[in-house]
């Protein structure tokens, strides 16, 4: 997709016109880099006032919107496109307010891609029906509006089932309800984030997980790679650390990848990254959800560690009319979050001994002494995250292992490990057996398990 032409009568540096909405830093750094103006739509009730202070220094226009009233939204990007003669329009943010991006550029005809595109890969009802109409990548699913039903649904769906909010996003209050007595522990599950519909009730699906990422141009969907998914333990599965390139046998990726590809098309997305999660069941390869936006949790860089492409980078290329060049990886990367149990914090060691190991790319941990830690109930609980490369993903699962066991919290006096152990006790044998189908928020501390997604 190569950006319309500018509008007539703009200034006389003539550059593409790009309105994004709830655009990165980077994102901003990375379109301008390719010959973009570039006009920013925020809510600042969604980031720091530092953070978007530099976003409002980057950006040639900053706006600033309520993302929770969908009207104002909408009027925003209109003015806004209008008055500065925006020639596209495009949203890579949060999957919440996509669609509404989307249809006001279908609208302006600024799109890149048809709103319907966007809802299929943002709602996970519209997604499933879809897939169910055409017979593709087969799930067990019934969809409810009301919190009062959902026990119903499960019972039809059959133990155990997969419970998903479809209004939250990152995977938020997904539950997985084994028996007849998990009613009340999901019921705390969504009074915590005061939810009450609607919801997808989904077959429980077994097997290692993965995620694909993709750059598309002109609907032609190029698979960028897949990552292994690391996750902690039921019922909730928060994402406890990635591996990029996965290990995969060739007739599994080769089944992965076409999966993915004919989806995308069946959707009709049409430009930029997609991220879809696949389960490797015992029938094949089955989709889980997909989002029109680039991974979480670091996944991009991952991929520039193991194969040197700056995946952001080449959105706005491709963007500006340059097809993507996908290398192949000669390495590998792989990302671990730290967890830790609840209690107050009276010391750290081995962070610097840590962040000095040759291999780690990045190391952040959100806690300092004195700091009172909470449970761990979705991935922006999580207390930090460490980066390594490696030869093979083994070696960089082996790495991740290191520096985990080289991090200790001392919490109410008890020294406890990166992953949530207590200090000297074994780490538990590698596991890459997907215990359940999702996944990312617990109420309950959890083990990571030893060798297995930030934007």
């Amino acid at each position: 997709m190569t950006a319309p032409a500018p509008a007539t009568g703009l200034p006389p540096d003539g550059r593409p016109r790009l309105l994004m909405v709830m655009p990165y830093r980077q994102f901003v750094q990375k379109a301008q880099a390719q010959g973009f103006w570039v006009a920013a739509i925020w809510d600042p009730q969604l980031q720091t006032p530092e953070y978007l202070a530099d976003v409002r220094a980057l950006a040639d226009v900053f706006v600033t919107a309520d993302f929770g009233d969908p009207q104002q939204l909408r009027r925003t990007i209109r003015e806004t496109a209008r008055e500065h003669r925006a020639s596209v329009i495009y949203h890579i943010g949060r999957e919440e307010t996509m669609v509404a991006a989307h249809e006001v550029a279908e609208e302006l005809h600024a799109e890149v891609n048809p709103s319907a595109a966007i809802r299929f890969l943002a709602d996970k009802h519209a997604m499933r029906e879809l897939l169910a109409r055409h017979g593709l990548s087969p799930v067990s699913f019934e969809a409810v509006t009301a919190r009062r039903d959902v026990p119903g649904a499960v019972e039809r769906v059959g133990l155990p089932a997969v419970v998903k909010p479809t209004a939250l996003a990152g995977s938020r209050g997904v539950f997985l309800w084994q028996a007849a007595r998990d009613r009340a522990a999901w019921s705390d599950l969504v009074d915590a984030y005061g939810y009450d519909g609607p919801f997808l009730v989904e077959e429980y699906l077994r097997g290692p997980e993965y995620s694909v990422e993709t750059l598309s141009q002109d609907g032609r969907h190029q698979v960028v790679g897949i990552t292994e998914k690391l996750l902690g333990a039921p019922p909730l599965f928060v994402e406890v650390g990635h591996v990029h390139p996965a290990p995969l046998a060739p007739h599994r990726r080769h089944a992965i990848e076409e999966l993915t590809v004919r989806f995308l098309t069946l959707c009709g997305y049409r430009f930029g990254p997609a991220h879809t999660e696949v389960i490797w069941t015992k029938r094949g390869p089955r989709i889980v959800e997909s989002q029109p936006r680039l991974g979480g949790d670091r996944i991009p860089r991952l991929i520039e560690l193991a194969g040197g492409l700056d995946i952001e980078q080449a959105i706005f290329a491709a963007l500006a009319g340059s097809p993507a060049r996908l290398p192949q990886p000669a390495a590998a990367a792989a990302v671990r979050f730290f967890t830790f149990p609840p209690g107050r914090i009276d010391g750290i060691r081995g962070l610097e001994q840590a962040r000095k190991l040759p291999y780690v790319d990045e190391l952040t941990l959100r806690l300092r002494p004195g700091d009172t830690v909470e449970e761990v109930r979705d991935s922006k609980g999580r207390h930090g995250h460490v980066i390594v490369s490696g030869a093979t993903p083994d070696q960089a699962g082996r790495r991740c292992a290191e520096v985990l066991a080289t991090l200790e919290v001392v919490i109410d006096g008890t020294p406890v490990r990166a992953d949530g152990r207590a200090a000297g006790t074994p780490a538990p044998a590698p596991s890459r057996t997907h215990p359940a189908h999702r996944r990312k928020a617990s109420t309950v501390p959890y083990s990571l398990p030893t060798s297995r997604r930030l934007p």
